[in-house]
């Protein structure tokens, strides 16, 4: 028998991994994807990732308890 990996659930809006937007809501799930494709288009590119586009990810995925 083969082994086989399964599939990654991604989220249906924005086509991202859902566990990466676990625990946020609404305009902030939105605005966090928006930022992380951002972050991996410039990665992808080989360019400098600003350390306030870091600091916004973080900011955007702390879930306010």
């Amino acid at each position: 028998m083969k082994h086989t990996n399964r599939k990654v659930i991604r989220d249906k809006a924005t086509g991202l991994p859902k566990r990466y937007l676990s625990g946020v809501k609404g305009r902030q799930r939105s605005e966090l994807a928006k930022v992380m494709k951002q972050i991996s288009s410039m990665y992808k590119a080989g360019k400098r990732i600003p350390q306030s586009l870091i600091n916004r990810r973080v900011q955007l995925g702390k879930t306010s308890r």
